[in-house]
C-alpha cells in the first residue's frame, strides 16, 4: 500500500502518512456480486426442466408402438382376436401386454413432476429448491439428458448457500 499524496510506502494498519501526514482514506468495501449463482442459473434450470418433460414425452411416444409390439400386441390383429403373439405361442412376453401401458404411467408421471418443478422454478415458488433437489435424484438414474441434468440441478441448488440465496428470490 502507499500513500496517495507522495507515494511513500505504508502498513496496512497505518491512519496517516509517516513521511507526509495525510489521511489515508477509507479502504472501499468488496461489493457483493450483482447475481449470485442461483441468481444467474435458475432461469435456465426451469427452462430445462420443462424441455426435458416434453423430449421424455415425446420420445416414449414414438417408442411405444415398438414395445407394445414385442409384448404382444401385434397377436391382436393377427390370430382373429385370439390373444396369441405373432411370433407364436412359446413368445415369452406374449401375455405381458400390461407393461407398456404401465411404463407409460410411470413416463408421463416422471415427466409431470419434471413440468412442475421447472414452472415452479420459473415462478420462484418457496418449495420449488426442495422438489427440484428431490426430482433431480430421482432422475439421476435416467440416461445421458436426465443425468446430466440432475447434475446440474444439484451443483445449482444443493449448496447450504443456495439455500440462503434461494430465499432471498423466492416469492413469498
Amino acid at each position: 500500500m502507499f500513500c496517495s499524496g507522495c507515494g511513500q510506502a505504508m502498513q496496512a494498519f497505518e491512519q496517516v502518512c509517516p513521511r507526509c501526514g495525510r489521511p489515508v482514506p477509507p479502504m472501499p468495501l468488496a461489493r457483493p456480486a450483482a447475481y449470485s449463482r442461483v441468481q444467474r442459473h435458475i432461469q435456465t434450470v426451469g427452462i430445462l426442466w420443462i424441455v426435458w418433460a416434453a423430449w421424455s414425452m415425446i420420445g416414449w411416444l414414438i417408442a411405444l408402438p415398438f414395445v407394445a409390439g414385442v409384448f404382444g400386441g401385434w397377436g391382436w390383429w393377427g390370430h382373429g382376436g385370439h390373444g396369441f403373439s405373432t411370433f407364436g405361442p412359446g413368445f415369452p412376453f406374449q401375455h405381458m401386454m400390461w407393461l407398456p401401458g404401465f411404463i407409460t404411467v410411470i413416463v408421463f408421471g416422471r415427466a409431470l413432476l419434471a413440468a412442475i418443478t421447472g414452472i415452479a422454478l420459473l415462478r420462484r415458488a418457496p418449495w420449488a429448491r426442495t422438489l427440484a433437489i428431490v426430482t433431480a435424484f430421482l432422475t439421476l438414474i435416467k440416461p445421458l439428458t436426465g443425468t446430466v441434468l440432475a447434475i446440474y440441478t444439484l451443483w445449482v441448488f444443493l449448496p447450504a448457500p443456495s439455500g440462503q440465496e434461494y430465499e432471498q428470490i423466492a416469492l413469498p
